[in-house]
């Protein structure tokens, strides 16, 4: 009896321990992290054939270089260390990067307002994949008109005096996308509605007005100027081609390239604090 007890007790025992295979095939099956590959084409694809991005952010663009720059009979001015053509494609395109980021950056934040957060937090990427994937797609997406304008410069006259001067300038076109993502994302949080971010993608261009972009401005404007958002980071696009000079309505002037560093990052300083506070008083509530 006492041996068949034994017996007993010690398969009943072994049944409910797992072997060390057990416990590894278990393991085995835990969900893998996806990719985020396939995510990013789809939030591209669906941003890019959306048609309020192919008017302003690309299409927009791309035609004031052309009526403004190509088109014009002092397009072939030399200007810096280029032509005015060129000044003209650089400045459209960090107006286009600067749209671009706004739009991609404040969709997020209405997608996340309208609860897709939460489905967002029950993957396995959770939420850091979906702000991975939207400040990526708001850096290809801007890649996207700046792309086009600087191959339309190339083929209409824009000139740059070396391909170190095309790079850099292509480059310094994607500053604006670091504090307008922030921006789009800061008006998005605090006021979530659609139309509240048609509003600050169309607020970009008074921003770029104000930048010295569309047209030389001079006197209260340009003080003004310093101060606005986008004024560092265009300033800082042109600087390959023109160096330390600003055009102005009264004439270039010479200006040192750490003021715009400095609008630059107190602006986008101020804006990811602004963004942190929104998180925060959403997290509260």
């Amino acid at each position: 009896m006492t041996t068949a007890g034994t017996t007993t007790t010690t398969r009943t025992t072994g049944s409910h321990s797992p072997s060390p295979t057990a416990r590894g095939a278990g393991a085995a099956r835990r969900p893998e992290r996806p990719s985020l590959i396939p995510y990013l084409l789809t939030e591209l694809r669906t941003t890019v054939l959306r048609a309020d991005t192919i008017i302003f952010i690309i299409v927009m663009p791309l035609g004031m270089y052309l009526l403004f720059g190509a088109m014009t009979s002092y397009g072939d001015i030399d200007a810096g260390r280029g032509n005015v053509s060129g000044v003209v494609m650089v400045n459209m395109a960090a107006f286009s990067a600067a749209m671009a980021a706004t739009t991609v950056a404040g969709s997020s934040a209405v997608e996340l307002a309208g609860g897709w957060g939460r489905q967002m937090g029950l993957t396995p990427g959770g939420m850091r994949s979906y702000y991975l994937v939207k400040s990526a797609s708001a850096v290809l997406l801007s890649l996207v008109p700046t792309t086009v304008l600087f191959i339309a410069g190339a083929l209409t006259g824009a000139r740059c005096d070396n391909p170190l001067i095309w790079a850099s300038s292509f480059l310094g076109c994607l500053l604006p996308t670091v504090p307008f993502a922030l921006y789009g994302l800061a008006i998005g949080m605090w006021f979530p509605s659609q139309g509240a971010v048609g509003t600050a993608a169309a607020s970009v261009t008074v921003w770029a007005f104000l930048a010295n972009i569309f047209m030389p401005i001079s006197g209260t404007l340009l003080t003004i100027a310093h101060y606005t958002p986008l004024y560092g980071a265009a300033t800082l696009a042109q600087r390959p081609i023109m160096e330390d000079l600003i055009n102005t309505a009264t004439g270039p002037v010479h200006e040192s390239p750490w003021l715009q560093v400095a609008n630059l990052a107190a602006w986008t300083l101020l804006l990811a604090a602004i963004c942190l506070v929104s998180r925060r008083r959403g997290t509260s509530r």
